[in-house]
């Protein structure tokens, strides 16, 4: 009973959060814009990219799975699934802690070490890192102009921030203690090895390094390449997909798709609560794309805060709905593997 009382708190407190830095999003945008889009949208798109969405949560579960099973845990895909549902769910709150999130969630299902599931979800980044260099590369070749045009506007909105004086106080405060915990460690390294924290943060170490190392051990390598590919062939389509919802936007074609997929990956990847700076930076690049056409910037704004703001809140629907479903998923799946012990 306690135990539900808790999670139960939990969610209603992450709940809250996700709701709290949404309203913050949106609450800057023209919604009389966004209004009139969503009388003129063919709302099948919009939900065909929710759909997708969703189905590269299991994609990733099932990538996911080949680099476990080396290790010698044979998860399921379901249980993967659930784990990243609840990862995004809690992106939404605190930036980054759905990495944690992910791995704790496998361990209560799975029993799978947190600190060797944590190592295949760094691996995982990695690979994500070259995709997105694949995709920037591909939208470089066919969009040179409009992606200048992005960085020329992203340095100029830059430009109207107050720059402050740098303090280079902090710099010397970190240094100093670097440099006071060096000889501290060397002093007393004898004695530090054989502490439980030491051995536990070697212990912890060594499983991240192993579940880095999973990829060399993989036993369906070519699935693993297939899994990779479909994943961002998923994330283009969620955007691509949502330019036929539009009059506005039914035009674009795939150059456009690869250029909004980048700069949609850098609004996800900034360290921002709830994905803020989505919206923005999509109005930031319909800009660009207006621009690099010969069209009107303020028009490639307008449409971009209205598409960013739909497909944004689109996303958020489908990473809330299922990151509430997913606390429960994991408590049954976790209840079913203790019972099975």
């Amino acid at each position: 009973m306690k135990g539900k009382w808790k999670q139960s708190l939990f969610l209603i407190f992450a709940s809250l959060l996700a709701v709290f830095f949404i309203v913050i999003t949106v609450k800057q945008i023209d919604f009389g814009r966004v209004q009139n889009a969503l009388k003129e949208a063919n709302y099948f798109w919009i939900f065909a990219s929710m759909a997708i969405s969703i189905y590269s949560y299991w994609l990733r579960a099932a990538r996911w799975n080949l680099l476990l099973h080396p290790m010698g845990y044979h998860t399921q895909t379901q249980s993967g699934f659930w784990a990243i549902a609840f990862a995004y769910f809690m992106n939404l709150t605190i930036p980054r802690s759905g990495e944690v999130a992910r791995a704790t969630s496998m361990y209560k299902m799975e029993k799978v070490p947190f600190e060797k599931s944590f190592g295949t979800i760094v691996l995982e980044r990695v690979i994500d890192l070259m995709f997105l260099g694949l995709v920037f590369g591909l939208t470089l070749l066919f969009n040179y102009d409009t992606l200048m045009q992005f960085f020329e506007l992203g340095n100029q909105a830059q430009a109207k921030t107050p720059i402050k004086e740098p303090s280079y106080t902090k710099f010397y405060v970190v240094g100093a203690s670097l440099f006071i915990g060096g000889i501290l460690i060397l002093s007393f390294w004898k004695k530090l090895i054989q502490t439980t924290v030491f051995q536990k943060i070697i212990t912890f170490l060594k499983g991240l390094w192993e579940g880095i190392l999973s990829i060399s051990k993989l036993q369906k390598r070519g699935l693993f390449v297939f899994y990779s590919f479909a994943i961002w062939i998923s994330y283009f389509l969620m955007t691509f997909l949502v330019f036929y919802a539009f009059p506005d936007t039914a035009h674009f074609g795939i150059p456009e798709g690869l250029f909004l997929l980048i700069a949609g990956s850098l609004g996800m990847i900034l360290p921002v609560s709830g994905g803020l700076a989505y919206p923005y930076i999509m109005s930031i690049a319909f800009s660009a794309i207006y621009l690099a056409t010969g069209g009107l910037q303020s028009e490639g704004r307008a449409i971009g805060d209205y598409f960013g703001l739909i497909l944004y809140i689109a996303q958020v629907i489908s990473m809330i709905s299922f990151g509430l479903i997913s606390m429960v998923m994991i408590g049954r799946i976790s209840s079913r593997s203790k019972k099975a012990v």
